[in-house]
C-alpha cells in the first residue's frame, strides 16, 4: 500500500487504504459515493492532532476511522455481500454497552479489569470498540490526550 500524499488526509488514498483492508473493489467501486461519505465523516470528528504528532499518525488515524464509518454506512452491491457480513462479524447492529467486567459458571470465572479510559467512552467510543479500524482510531486518539474526541 502506498499513498500518494501520506502528509495529509486525502480520499485518493483513503480508497487505496480501503482496498489495501480487504474491500473488494466490486463491492465499493473506486466512484462510490460511500468512500467520499465515510472520508468525510472521518475528517469531521477524527481528532485534532497535536502540533507534536506526526502527520502520517494523523492520516492513519483519520484513516481508521474512516474505514470504521464505510463498514457502518457502506451499501452492498447487487449479488455482493462484503458489508452485510462485516456488519454481522463485527456486531455492529447490535447494542454493547461496554466490555465485559467479570463472568462466571459453575467451573470457572473470568473478570477482566477495565481501564480507566474504557469507563469514560461515549456512545461513539464504544461503537468504535466493535472493529479493529475504531480500536486503531482510539489508540491513535489516545495519543492526542486524555481529552480527545471519544476517550475522555
Amino acid at each position: 500500500m502506498t499513498f500518494a500524499n501520506p502528509s495529509t488526509p486525502n480520499l485518493a488514498d483513503f480508497t487505496v487504504f480501503c482496498y489495501a483492508q480487504g474491500v473488494p473493489e466490486g463491492d465499493l467501486p473506486s466512484d462510490s459515493d460511500y468512500l467520499q461519505w465515510a472520508f468525510d465523516i472521518a475528517m469531521g470528528i477524527a481528532l485534532i492532532p497535536p502540533a507534536d504528532m506526526l502527520p502520517i499518525l494523523y492520516v492513519l488515524a483519520v484513516y481508521n476511522l474512516g474505514m470504521h464509518q464505510l463498514l457502518k454506512i457502506a451499501q452492498d452491491q447487487s449479488g455482493q455481500t462484503f458489508f452485510a457480513q462485516q456488519r454481522t462479524a463485527f456486531k455492529m447492529l447490535t447494542f454493547q454497552a461496554g466490555p465485559v467486567g467479570a463472568s462466571a459458571d459453575q467451573s470457572t470465572s473470568n473478570t477482566l479489569v477495565a481501564a480507566d479510559f474504557i469507563k469514560g467512552l461515549t456512545m461513539q467510543g464504544l461503537d468504535l470498540l466493535n472493529t479493529p479500524w475504531g480500536r486503531e482510531y482510539l489508540a491513535y486518539a489516545q495519543m492526542a490526550g486524555p481529552n480527545a474526541f471519544g476517550v475522555s
